[in-house]
């Protein structure tokens, strides 16, 4: 394309070196700055990533943020940093005039994330979280079943977990740092799975939710169930936690079959992301049951169409397109809203919260 999206990363967290990858094929965008608080640190990354995937021209380091918003070059900015310090770097992004692609949780609680979708939508740019599952095509075939119901009939359940172990020193994670990351594993692994829930349901509010919180490092959830109970006797539950292996898994359940899928937030790169459909048919009489098996795939042609690479290329789209979807905010606000209910009965006595 002649034109490209001129990006700028504020902050060189860990998450964003995926994402620099996925800048450099989007095939839409360019990478200009990295800033940091410290421009060493800064310098290091674009190094470290250069090396592996390598721009035309590298990115320049600088100490701050302010020099990026200040660029007129600049359309959009990713933003890794803490959750505790995005609302402040997304309204002043927007009030510079950038677009604006955020990582998740999104803020601490609805209110702050009512601002920054204000913001943006006042100084008209576009809001996007960065949930990539969100991009794979797999989650439109996945919707589309549901929403058919020819082989799941009428949606009830969806159970859901994602989870990783993190290691023993991990109370000094920034994870667990109530200023930083105020929700823990609420926020960092509980949004997706909320999130499936919402995408599953067609963007419904749950009427109600709870959860249970199993223990807490610093203030912070680290180990969490939670269940949301829609209308139409549709329920969710999930399982979110920094204390057992590694987990992404789904089953969707409706009246007539089941949908499950073991790796619904990151599947691997260079796989066909898969999802199978169980069936249980009557055999003979009796009440004799078999169990038939439909295993579908999604082609996926290796990280230049990855998740994570569709993400940046999607929102370079609406970027180069002058035309914002309002989607984007609005599932995030969706979501952050069933968060802070799902906070509100964790530290609570775990009873039930009503949604408006």
């Amino acid at each position: 394309m002649d034109r490209q999206v001129v990006w700028g990363f504020l902050g060189a967290a860990g998450i964003a070196e995926k994402n620099w990858a996925s800048v450099q094929r989007s095939g839409n965008g360019i990478l200009k700055f990295v800033g940091s608080r410290d421009v060493a640190k800064a310098q290091a990354f674009i190094d470290r990533c250069q090396a592996s995937a390598p721009f035309e021209k590298a990115p320049e380091a600088v100490e701050g943020y302010e020099e990026i918003l200040a660029d007129p070059e600049i359309d959009a900015v990713y933003i890794p940093l803490p959750t505790g310090l995005r609302k402040d770097w997304v309204i002043r992004a927007a009030e510079a005039g950038k677009h604006v692609l955020c990582e998740k949780p999104c803020a601490p609680k609805a209110a702050d994330l009512e601002e920054m979708i204000a913001a943006c939508e006042a100084n008209q740019v576009q809001f996007m979280d960065g949930v990539m599952f969100m991009h794979n095509p797999r989650l439109s075939e996945i919707v589309k079943v549901v929403e058919e119901g020819d082989e799941l009939g009428k949606l009830r359940r969806i159970e859901s977990c994602f989870s990783f172990f993190g290691e023993d020193d991990f109370a000094d994670n920034i994870r667990v740092n109530s200023k930083l990351e105020p929700l823990g594993a609420l926020g960092d692994l509980g949004w997706y799975c909320v999130r499936m829930s919402l995408c599953c349901c067609e963007g419904d509010l749950p009427v109600r939710v709870r959860a249970t919180l199993f223990e807490e490092k610093n203030g912070v959830p680290v180990d969490l169930r939670g269940d949301l109970i829609f209308s139409d006797s549709r329920t969710a539950s999930f399982h979110c936690s920094f204390n057992t292996t590694l987990e992404q898994s789904c089953r969707i359940s409706g009246t007539k079959g089941a949908l499950t899928l073991n790796d619904f937030v990151l599947p691997c790169d260079n796989q066909k992301a898969a999802f199978t459909i169980e069936r249980q048919e009557e055999v003979g009489e009796g009440s004799n049951f078999s169990t038939r098996s439909l295993n579908r795939e999604v082609e996926l042609t290796g990280e230049a169409e990855s998740q994570k690479t569709l993400l940046f290329r999607n929102f370079g789209k609406l970027v180069l397109g002058g035309e914002r979807d309002s989607y984007w905010p609005e599932i995030s606000l969706l979501t952050q809203r069933v968060m802070d209910a799902l906070l509100e009965s964790a530290l609570g006595d775990g009873g039930m919260v009503e949604l408006d």
